[in-house]
C-alpha cells in the first residue's frame, strides 16, 4: 500500500466530527483511549487491535466501532498493513443530534467489527464528502442516514417501524423549496424548518415518495441546470460557477454521476 501517512482533521459543517484518514504498514499505536464514539471503516489491508482482552482483526471493507473511554490499540493485521477513514463522534454532539429529533440514544454500538457493506459504503460517501468539495445538504443529509442506520442495527436506537406513514406533505413543500432555492444550497436544517419534519423524518419520507434524497435531488437540479447553459453555449466554467458548485472536480464529479459524461465531453459532442 506504499509509504505510511496519515491526516486529520475537522470539517467546519460538521465541528463535532474529528477525522482521519492513515495508510500504515509497520505502525503500531501504543494504548489509549478516545472520549469520542471512534468509527472506522478498513479500505485495503486489515486492522488489528487489542481490545476488551481480545485481539481482534478487522478485514478490508468492515466496519470497527470503538466506544468512548475503551482502552485498545492498534496495528497491522497482515503483512501488507493497512488502510482506513476514521470518524470521532463528540458525545454531546450526538446526544443533541438525537434529542432535538426526540430520539434520545446512549452513544454505544453493541458490536466491535461490523460485517454491512450498504453500512459501509455509506459510511465512506460521507467520509469522502468531508474531505472533499460538497455542499452542506449533502454533508448533513449523509450524516444524519449512517448514524441513524448504525444506531438502529448496533446501537440503542429502536428499529423505526417501516409500516408507519411518510409525511407525504412536508416531503413536497422540502422537494419545491430545493427547487425554488437550488442556487442559494438550501442546508437540511432549512428543510427541517420550512417542512416541519425532524430531519431523521424528511430524509425518509423524501426518499420513499421520491427515490433519492433530498441531496440527490438537489444534485440532479444543478446538473440538469448545468447540461441546459452548456447547451446553451455557456464554456464549463461558467456554467460550473453559474450552478454554484464548489470547483471544477465538484462540477465534474456529479455532472458524470448524473449523466454519465463529464461536462467537457458532453460540450465536445
Amino acid at each position: 500500500m506504499g509509504k505510511e501517512s496519515s491526516k486529520i482533521w475537522k470539517n467546519q459543517t460538521l465541528p463535532g466530527v474529528e477525522l482521519l484518514s492513515a495508510n500504515y504498514t509497520k505502525f503500531e499505536f501504543s494504548k489509549h483511549w478516545h472520549d469520542e464514539l471512534a468509527i472506522g471503516i478498513i479500505e485495503e489491508g486489515a486492522e488489528g487491535l487489542l481490545y476488551r482482552g481480545n485481539n481482534l482483526i478487522v478485514p478490508k471493507h468492515h466496519i470497527v466501532a470503538i466506544n468512548p473511554s475503551e482502552v485498545h490499540t492498534g496495528y497491522a493485521g497482515g503483512s501488507t498493513g493497512w488502510q482506513y477513514r476514521m470518524f470521532y463522534f463528540d458525545l454531546p454532539e450526538l446526544a443533541t443530534l438525537f434529542e432535538n429529533a426526540a430520539l434520545p440514544i446512549d452513544p454505544i454500538i453493541d458490536k466491535s467489527v461490523i460485517d454491512n457493506v450498504y453500512l459501509f459504503n455509506e459510511l465512506l460517501q460521507l467520509h469522502l464528502s468531508l474531505e472533499m468539495s460538497s455542499f452542506d445538504l449533502t454533508k448533513d443529509t449523509l450524516l444524519t442516514i449512517t448514524l441513524e442506520k448504525l444506531f438502529t442495527q448496533y446501537g440503542s436506537l429502536n428499529a423505526i417501524d417501516n409500516t408507519q406513514k411518510h409525511d407525504v406533505k412536508s416531503a413536497y413543500v422540502a422537494r419545491d423549496f430545493i427547487y425554488e432555492h437550488w442556487d442559494q444550497n438550501p442546508s437540511l436544517l432549512e428543510l427541517e424548518s420550512v417542512s416541519g419534519c425532524t430531519r431523521f423524518q424528511l430524509i425518509r419520507s423524501f426518499k420513499a415518495l421520491f427515490g433519492i434524497t433530498p441531496h440527490q435531488f438537489l444534485l440532479l437540479v444543478k446538473a440538469k441546470k448545468a447540461k441546459q447553459l452548456l447547451s446553451n453555449g455557456m464554456t464549463c466554467v461558467d456554467a460550473s460557477l453559474a450552478c454554484g458548485f464548489y470547483d471544477q472536480s465538484h462540477f465534474t464529479r456529479n455532472f458524470k454521476r448524473a449523466f454519465g459524461v463529464t461536462p467537457s465531453n458532453y460540450v465536445c459532442q
